[in-house]
C-alpha cells in the first residue's frame, strides 16, 4: 500500500471487477437496528401532478384552422376531378340523339346533350343566386344608411 493512501477509503471497484480480498464487505451484525441519524427526517415536496393536456377536439373537428387557399385547393381538386369524370362520360356516350327544343331539331351526342342540359342548369340557378345577393346587398346598404342617419346614443342615456 502507498503511504500517500493511508487514510483514505478504499476506491469502489471496477465495473466487472471483484472487490480487493482483503477489505471484506461490511454488513451489520444480525438482529441489530440501522444506525439513527441525529438529522431531523427528510421531507420531500408532493409529487407534481401529471401534465394536462387539452381535452380531444370535438369529433370532426381536428383543431386545424381552414385557409381561404385550402379552401380553393380542396374545390380545384374536387372540380378537376369532376371534370375528368364528365370527359369520361361524355367520351364513352358517342350515340347521337335527335333532340327538338321551341322548334329547333338538332343532332347530338348523348353525352354533349347531357352535359349542356347541366350548363345551362348551372346558369339557371347561378342567376338566380345573384339576384339573391343583390337583394341582399341593397338591403343591408338601407340598413346602413339608416343607423348613419340617426344620431349615436349616450352610453348614460336608457
Amino acid at each position: 500500500m502507498n503511504p500517500a493512501d493511508q487514510g483514505r477509503p478504499p476506491l469502489p471497484p471496477e465495473r466487472g471487477e471483484a472487490p480487493p480480498a482483503s477489505h471484506p464487505p461490511e454488513q451489520p451484525p444480525q438482529g441489530s437496528l440501522p444506525p439513527q441519524s441525529s438529522l431531523p427526517p427528510q421531507t420531500y415536496p408532493p409529487p407534481e401532478p401529471p401534465p394536462t393536456t387539452p381535452p380531444p377536439p370535438a369529433p370532426g373537428h381536428t383543431g386545424i384552422r381552414r385557409t381561404r387557399a385550402g379552401s380553393l385547393w380542396v374545390s380545384l381538386t374536387v372540380g378537376g376531378l369532376f371534370l375528368v369524370a364528365l370527359l369520361i362520360f361524355v367520351v364513352q356516350n358517342t350515340t347521337s340523339v335527335r333532340l327538338g327544343f321551341l322548334g329547333w331539331h338538332f343532332m347530338l351526342p348523348v353525352g354533349v346533350a347531357i352535359l349542356v342540359a347541366a350548363v345551362a342548369g348551372l346558369l339557371v340557378m347561378a342567376i338566380a343566386g345573384s339576384i339573391r345577393i343583390i337583394q341582399l346587398r341593397q338591403a343591408f346598404s338601407k340598413l346602413n344608411r339608416k343607423n348613419a342617419a340617426r344620431p349615436p346614443r349616450r352610453p348614460d342615456a336608457q
